[in-house]
């Protein structure tokens, strides 16, 4: 389960890269969380918690990680899509 929490957790911070990315370029990242926040999230925090119960000693540092920002991320697709305001 450390082998894909690891895919996992690059696939998280590529999207953390292009919201970013998109945030400077054309102010679209909001777009971006709502569009693929709600199936990245959801299943790193799967593939994190089964790989914090699965792996022992050093190794866990990676399944914690991935939970951590797949929470983050999370928190962030709720903020965005319950608590902004588009154009009001």
């Amino acid at each position: 389960m450390g082998k894909i929490s690891f895919a996992m957790l690059l696939i998280l911070i590529i999207q953390i890269i292009s919201i970013v990315n998109m945030l400077f370029i054309n102010g679209l990242g909001a777009l971006t969380i709502i569009l693929y926040s709600f199936v990245t999230a959801p299943l790193g925090l799967l593939f994190g918690i089964s790989g914090i119960v699965k792996e022992s000693g050093r190794s866990l540092i990676v399944p914690w990680v991935t939970t951590i920002v797949s929470v983050i991320l999370l928190a962030l697709f709720l903020i965005t899509l319950f608590g902004f305001s588009f154009g009001d």
